[in-house]
């Protein structure tokens, strides 16, 4: 069976992605997958072929119906597709070392990206740090944390006068951080701060001569505009945005966010056609999107997300039968390391079905939630959870709703002592940031 396929039946550069390898690291294979038919075009029929495995088994796989917790399965699919071994915490294979030297590098070290070295930005790797934690977490867990290291390490060498090169890639680090910690803010329940925290990234980005980085914080203004009920200023800000790069190096993932951002507010603005085509522009930005990040300052927006702006476009729009296929999407595609995005797009996708009068389904993808969301630190994750409670409450008299929502209730419970310690932290004095 596998002799049969061509050697490095998959690209190198899907190999190298970050989100296919944590698929593979989780034997997640549903996922992997739909990454591989995302990125590369490989249709589930030459999967199955190369796998010796039925195409219906590959596409409920895709949909997430049922895991390949077999080992000799295992061995197959890497051996159909020319997986590394390592990729998959397998033993080598046999055809490894003649055939892909190059796929068992891409497992040891990241995509190349075009960044600065540690020497360059020494503050990149806490960037990285802290991001990928409180994609894992949620912001409440980390908010102080990042604000400790805004105040102690970052303000003395912004306030302290530094000069050239360095300056500029501290200036650009204190804008990164403060953006996130506005978002961790905004994870809090605390807007208010969240949107002095937007603000003074965003003069920290310009200082730092960043137009990439001053744009992605415009959309983030937009997002939390979007939150706090002002659809018309957030659609101000996301074409504020791209007029700040216009004329300047096209940055698809930056456009396709700005778009997205921008879809959301035409939604809630009742303007449903003009979404659409936000959308479409902003799919259309997400399919020549380099494998490489542009900046290692902003947060990457892929598919994953797209599909998760998509969803929430298309409900406020009463799509639901297509708002529901974008959910879904979101849902497949979300990696294990974006635990707290994963739950959003779940909550979406419950909150769809209830509004298509479909409870039990609703039910169904709550009741796979609500094991993932009970440590994140997010107040909007339990302020989400209060509006699908809300929106199930008139089913329960079903005897399938009431025990959803007696669960949903204990895991508020459960996480109401966990957020109580997760208050905003206190205004430090002195230099700010």
């Amino acid at each position: 069976m596998a002799e049969s396929v061509a050697p490095h039946a998959l690209p190198e550069r899907l190999l190298a992605r970050e989100d296919v390898r944590a698929a593979l690291l989780r034997h997640d294979f549903g996922v992997f997958f739909a990454l591989a038919r995302k990125w590369s075009g490989i249709s589930f029929m030459r999967i199955a072929d190369a796998c010796d495995m039925k195409p219906e088994r590959v596409g409920k796989l895709a949909r997430g119906e049922g895991r390949v917790t077999s080992v000799e399965k295992m061995e197959q699919i890497a051996d159909g597709l020319r997986i590394p071994g390592g990729l998959m915490r397998l033993a080598p294979r046999p055809w490894e070392g003649r055939e892909t030297r190059r796929a068992s590098v891409a497992a040891q070290v990241e995509p190349i990206q075009s960044v600065p070295s540690s020497e360059v930005a020494p503050d990149l790797p806490a960037v990285r740090s802290f991001r990928a934690a409180g994609r894992q977490l949620g912001g409440g867990h980390l908010y102080a944390s990042v604000l400790h290291y805004l105040h102690h390490k970052m303000a003395p060498r912004v306030f302290g006068g530094e000069t050239g090169l360095d300056s500029a890639r501290t200036f650009q680090a204190a804008a990164a951080l403060t953006e996130m910690a506005g978002w961790m803010a905004h994870d809090t329940g605390h807007n208010w701060r969240a949107g002095d925290h937007f603000a003074k990234a965003l003069s920290l980005a310009k200082a730092g001569d960043d137009h990439v980085l001053s744009a992605n914080i415009m959309a983030s203004m937009s997002h939390l505009a979007l939150q706090m009920g002002h659809p018309d200023k957030a659609v101000s800000l996301a074409r504020a945005g791209r007029d700040h790069v216009a004329g300047g190096s096209r940055i698809p993932t930056l456009n396709a966010r700005l778009h997205a951002m921008e879809a959301r507010a035409l939604a809630q603005l009742g303007d449903g056609d003009g979404a659409r085509r936000s959308l479409a522009v902003a799919q259309k930005e997400i399919d020549k999107m380099p494998d490489t990040q542009p900046s290692p300052w902003i947060s990457s927006f892929g598919s994953p997300a797209l599909a998760s702006e998509t969803a929430l476009s298309l409900q406020d729009a009463g799509c639901l039968p297509v708002a529901v296929e974008a959910a879904e999407e979101a849902i497949v595609l979300r990696s294990g390391d974006r635990a707290r995005s994963r739950v959003f797009s779940q909550i979406t996708l419950a909150l769809i079905r209830t509004r298509q009068g479909e409870p039990e389904a609703a039910c169904e993808v709550g009741r796979a939630l609500l094991g993932e969301c009970a440590t994140l630190g997010s107040l909007r994750i339990t302020q989400q959870l209060d509006v699908l409670s809300d929106a199930l409450a008139r089913y329960r008299v079903e005897p399938t709703v009431r025990d959803f929502l007696d669960r949903l209730a204990a895991t508020k419970r459960q996480r109401a002592l966990i957020l109580a310690g997760l208050g905003a932290p206190p205004v430090h004095g002195g230099s700010d940031i």
